[in-house]
């Protein structure tokens, strides 16, 4: 049986491996390891945005009772936020411009882990059993499957994502 994470736990994960990632892109100045975290990143940001798009905002909307601000806000960001990962997706780790793109993304997504564990997660607890968590969970790691799952097409989804409108 394969084994079945809260969602909470899923998206908190991905804030560590996010946090995990920039400490190691700050860690190096080697160009080539630069552009190689930054693509990681990139890939781990949309998987994350589609399990929270596809399953965490349809509960967020229907259980907490500012979910429609929380939602709204939240693709407002996601709007800004592409902007940025498609700049960084095929610039020079080395410009001056990516180095700006990479801090105004580490700040953005330090806002998002805060917002989200501090004040989204714990509302949601209150209100899913620990069932429903780790059903929503399972329909996340699905959604993150399918939002990179290599093969064709996978550099046109990754782009849709990143210009599509919010």
């Amino acid at each position: 049986m394969a084994h079945r994470q809260d969602v909470l736990e899923l998206l908190r994960d991905d804030h560590r491996e996010c946090e995990r990632l920039f400490a190691a892109y700050e860690a190096t100045r080697d160009p080539e390891r630069r552009r190689l975290l930054t693509d990681q990143l990139v890939a781990g940001l949309v998987r994350h945005a589609a399990a929270e798009e596809r399953r965490l905002h349809p509960v967020i909307l229907r259980s907490l009772p500012d979910g429609e601000r929380l939602v709204s806000e939240a693709l407002a960001r996601r709007a800004e936020v592409a902007r940025t990962l498609e700049s960084l997706v095929g610039a020079d780790p080395r410009s001056p411009a990516f180095e700006r793109d990479m801090s105004a993304l580490m700040s953005w997504i330090q806002n998002h882990m805060e917002s989200e564990e501090n004040e989204v997660f714990p509302q949601l607890r209150a209100v899913l059993s620990r069932g429903e968590r780790l059903e929503l969970g399972a329909g996340a790691q699905e959604a993150k499957r399918q939002a990179l799952d290599p093969g064709p097409g996978v550099v046109d989804r990754l782009r849709d994502w990143l210009t599509s409108e919010a």
